[in-house]
């Protein structure tokens, strides 16, 4: 008996040492792999699950009774509960008119009618009328033409998923997709904008997290009653956004020496952000002057939409979106320095004793416009990775303690937990970056002279730059107590911004660099806009926009584009000065990294 056991033992013991083999040489999927492949299964799923409502299928009426058929498919076809076949009926016949053959009969339209359910294990299924008078031998079809579907997302729904879910269902081939702006969910209210569309259904998209699960939901109506159909749901992982985000090509196509897609005068501008701030599911370009905000619609052309006059006695250093509040409209976060201290952008100012920093927050309503819904902020703020970030002002420190996330809570907000960053970061120009999507989260950073230094989760230093990334656009001088160094100078540290390539999350920085010809009004600085990767061992830097003159102020990557503000005209900079016509106030260029 202890034998017979033993055999069995190896057996097991054998196959499970085979079958491990078998793994190691096959190779395990990656996690970041796993989530790629749920993302993808989960929309391509969700996508598989609408079409099938308009699978093209046909039959006939077998029977008409009380408002309903009976309705047999023909050639082994399934349909769904939901579907809606158009229904004709046989008419006149017609001929060749040479040889006077029956072509055939033309079909005359009759009505809908709506799948409730199948008749026991036959191909016959009861259907509801619709509209119509349907009658006996009446001929029911779903056509394979394409189906006109109106796409509308949630306010609060993920953009990032919804875009790759619309192009999914664009680039089936099955419907053409209609857009437009709605101002409520109201299945009545979108059947009605679908109908002036001609729309012949409606597509309602969300992603709402429910007990910790992030779900992708689809809801179906038609447009002539508002009627819903199909009710769709897929988990996601947790890691999916890495999985779908369209910057997975940013850097394929480079710019280098290259004209911009776009560019565009402004009266004036120093910062930009970019997001939906009116809650119109579009992104809107959001610009400030230093002193004032200009809000501009971006779709075939720039057009100015709104002007926000704000205090001249404080002045901007950093601006900001973010849908904090969750009410789907992104909230507009401003960090402005007020009270003594005068501010001329690319040069070093001293800020006298009455420095303070008076933050707010700025968001639409649709009965009042731009208004401020909190002001007086004692804090810096800074958005990345779709995070507010706060930290205290000092005016002999000028950082004042930890970086904090910032959260919405009971109408105000608040600092929520603290931010571990190495020593000498603070809440301007640094980003956490996960370079080959396997959890090992590195923070990357600018230091007050624009080297750029790399950091592990336990602050250690993993990388430093051998050159400068060029002096910031606003630094300062601030008066201190201290004998030995009366004065402290400080920065507003560039972007950071990480980003998904195919290689796992890159960094984007602005590389302000000098140029050889120092042309009167030309300015004395050029710009170059690189992507950062680590391997482990050596950093690898491509740069992807170059041949960039003048003074870069700011810029905002946004999926795959890029828009950067300019004191004074870019590409133009050059012709303007040989004919000695100088550009004023300042310029917005904009990028898309996909081929034209």
């Amino acid at each position: 008996m202890k034998n017979i056991f033993k055999i069995r033992l190896t057996i097991i013991c054998c196959s499970f040492f085979l079958f491990m083999s078998v793994l190691c040489l096959v190779g395990l999927p990656s996690p970041e792999a796993a989530h790629g492949q749920f993302a993808e299964d989960a929309i391509s799923k969700v996508k598989e699950s609408v079409m099938s409502y308009f699978t093209p299928l046909s039959g006939s009426v077998e029977g008409s009774e009380d408002g309903q058929v009976k309705l047999s498919i023909h050639d082994g076809g399934i349909p769904k509960k939901g579907m809606r076949f158009s229904v004709y009926r046989k008419g006149d016949p017609f001929y060749h008119p040479v040889t006077q053959e029956l072509i055939g009969n033309r079909e005359d339209h009759r009505g809908r009618i709506e799948v409730i359910e199948k008749v026991g294990t036959t191909n016959i299924y009861t259907c509801k009328v619709v509209n119509g008078d349907i009658q006996k031998d009446d001929i029911a079809r779903i056509s394979a033409s394409k189906i006109k579907l109106a796409f509308f997302q949630d306010r609060k729904a993920d953009w990032l998923l919804s875009e790759t879910f619309y192009k999914a269902l664009k680039d089936s081939g099955r419907f053409d997709i209609l857009e437009t702006y709605t101002p409520t969910y109201n299945p009545s209210d979108l059947a009605n904008l679908a109908r002036e569309l001609g729309a012949e259904a409606v597509l309602v998209l969300s992603t709402p997290v429910e007990a910790g699960r992030k779900l992708m939901k689809v809801r179906l109506y038609w447009v002539n009653d508002a009627g819903m159909f199909a009710a769709i749901e897929e988990e996601l992982a947790e890691g999916y956004v890495k999985a779908i985000k369209p910057e997975d090509d940013l850097i394929s196509v480079q710019l280098i020496d290259t004209e911009p897609w776009g560019s565009y005068d402004l009266a004036d501008g120093k910062l930009i952000a970019v997001g939906d701030v009116d809650g119109n599911n579009r992104d809107e370009i959001v610009i400030s002057d230093g002193t004032n905000i200009t809000v501009y619609d971006f779709q075939e052309d720039l057009r100015e939409l709104w002007s926000i006059q704000g205090d001249k006695s404080g002045r901007h250093i950093s601006l900001d979106v973010l849908d904090l509040n969750k009410n789907g409209i992104d909230e507009i976060f401003i960090t402005s320095v007020d009270n003594g201290t005068e501010i001329r952008t690319d040069d070093i100012q001293r800020s006298r004793d009455g420095m303070s920093i008076q933050s707010f927050v700025i968001e639409y309503d649709a009965a009042e416009g731009y208004r401020t819904i909190k002001d007086n902020i004692p804090y810096f703020l800074r958005v990345n990775d779709d995070r507010l970030f706060m930290q205290g002002f000092h005016r002999q420190r000028i950082f004042d303690g930890p970086v904090w996330q910032g959260l919405w809570s009971d109408g105000d907000y608040r600092t929520d937990k603290t931010v571990s960053l190495p020593a000498g970061v603070n809440i301007y120009g640094f980003t956490f970056v996960d370079w080959k999507n396997q959890g090992q989260v590195h923070i990357m950073s600018f230091n007050d002279t624009g080297y750029l230094t790399l950091y592990d989760a336990n602050g250690e230093t993993l990388w430093k730059s051998e050159n400068s990334y060029g002096k910031f656009d606003t630094s300062f001088e601030t008066e201190t107590q201290s004998v030995a160094h009366p004065e402290k100078k400080w920065a507003v540290r560039g972007r950071l911004m990480a980003v998904q390539t195919s290689r796992g999350q890159e960094v984007i920085a602005l590389k302000r660099v000098p140029i050889v010809a120092q042309v009167p009004g030309l300015g004395p600085k050029g710009a170059e806009v690189s992507a950062l990767w680590w391997d482990g061992d050596v950093m690898d830097e491509t740069v992807f926009l170059s041949g960039v003159s003048g003074n870069i102020t700011d810029y905002w990557l946004r999926g795959s584009r890029l828009f950067l503000v300019a004191r004074g005209s870019v590409f133009s900079f050059a012709k303007k000065a040989i004919t000695g016509e100088f550009a004023k106030g300042s310029m917005l260029y904009y990028f898309n990294f996909t081929k034209k």
